[in-house]
């Protein structure tokens, strides 16, 4: 899925060298339209953005995880309080932002959340696994959706 998001990249300009076998080269109008009718849910493009379109400064994964706890609330999958809103940012913190060599320990989470290790241990650590689990779902699901957007435009 990687390659056909590097198309959206302006300054890919070698479309050809991308085949598409005898259907022709894949554009990133291809790529958009498969985006636009695969039906995204509003935690799922936010989910693409951070993550995968790389709009992830750590300004916008707080917005991002304001919107995504205010629809999780509204789907009744997560509750008002600010534990939930904190669990998300660092799940989407440790799923789009951190380098690959980062282990999800209590300290490093604490330092993320800006709370004690204590709070991680005995409050936030099980939500934020849930969290990070249910966001992975959810890009394994978009993934899935573009792919098949993309296998019916050709």
């Amino acid at each position: 899925m990687e390659k056909y998001f590097r198309l959206l990249n302006p300054k890919t300009t070698n479309f050809d060298a991308i085949g598409g076998g005898s259907h022709g080269a894949m554009t990133s109008q291809d790529v958009c339209a498969a985006m636009s009718y695969a039906k995204l849910t509003t935690v799922q493009v936010h989910l693409v953005e951070l993550c995968v379109l790389n709009r992830n400064s750590l300004e916008q994964i707080k917005t991002a995880a304001q919107l995504i706890h205010s629809e999780l609330i509204r789907t009744n999958q997560a509750e008002m309080s600010t534990e939930h809103e904190l669990s998300i940012f660092v799940a989407l913190v440790e799923l789009c932002k951190v380098p690959a060599g980062y282990s999800p320990s209590e300290r490093n989470r604490a330092i993320i959340a800006g709370v004690s290790r204590m709070q991680i241990q005995r409050k936030l650590g099980l939500l934020i696994n849930t969290f990070k689990t249910e966001f992975k779902a959810d890009l394994d699901t978009v993934e899935w959706k573009i792919k098949d957007q993309l296998n019916k435009s050709i």
